[in-house]
């Protein structure tokens, strides 16, 4: 049994590395996709902003699932001629699926800067492109942080949807292994644990980083201690003044 346990093992890290480079390349080209959708969403063109919102609309309504299967059994062939593999089909069908998701997280990141932010850049003088640039992104960007390493888990778990596309990711494999095997308890305990091992860690570093961009903006329980001591402090130190 324990050699069994090893050698399936062994398979299923093959299509756990398949898994980590789908979400890999679909965590990139989903941010990029995202950041633009959202940049296009606050824009003061409103051309830019209705084909913003229509993209999110659209695929956020569509399950990951029911889009695979018509781009891959609907749109086969032609995907075929232009060399676009059942993997390239999954990488595109996640980027579009999960950055309609994120480019609203992302929206509001950007919208949680306040008004006087855009009025300073105005007041200097600055377009809208420099004033997003130079004033608006940096500040947008840390709190997007924590934002992209949640996303990061939902691909990785969203990813196992692709399996019914020929993608050789880790929930395919284990499919084939239990047709071979006939022991699906065990396979897919030994998945959940391979998943388990991936997402764990990066669970714990989304914790940490949203903790600490947290206390660099200001917010969250410690900061909010610490300014209530600072007031009460300064408050007593005026009453005894």
């Amino acid at each position: 049994m324990l050699n069994d346990l090893g050698s399936w093992t062994a398979i299923l890290l093959g299509g756990l590395v398949v898994t980590i480079q789908l979400a890999a390349i679909s965590l990139v080209l989903s941010v990029l996709l995202s950041a633009t959708i959202a940049i296009m969403s606050i824009s003061p063109w409103r051309l830019l902003r209705i084909f913003a919102g229509l993209y999110v609309d659209i695929f956020r309504s569509i399950p990951i699932l029911a889009l695979a299967i018509s781009a891959y059994f609907g749109l086969g062939s032609t995907l075929a001629r232009l060399g676009i593999t059942s993997f390239g089909t999954a990488v595109g069908v996640l980027t579009l699926i999960e950055g309609a998701y994120l480019a609203e997280l992302y929206r509001g990141s950007l919208e949680s800067i306040r008004t006087p932010q855009w009025d300073a850049g105005a007041s200097l003088g600055l377009s809208w492109t420099s004033t997003l640039r130079h004033v608006i992104l940096p500040q947008a960007l840390p709190p997007a942080i924590p934002i992209t390493l949640n996303m990061t888990i939902a691909i990785i778990k969203d990813s196992s949807l692709v399996s019914l596309i020929a993608v050789n990711e880790i929930t395919n494999v284990a499919n084939q292994l239990i047709a071979v095997t006939f022991q699906p308890v065990e396979i897919y305990a030994l998945v959940a644990l391979l998943y388990l091992a991936l997402i764990l860690p990066l669970s714990q570093a989304s914790r940490v980083i949203e903790g600490y961009v947290a206390r660099r903006l200001g917010i969250g329980p410690r900061t909010e201690r610490e300014r209530a001591l600072r007031q009460l402090t300064s408050a007593s130190e005026l009453k005894v003044g």
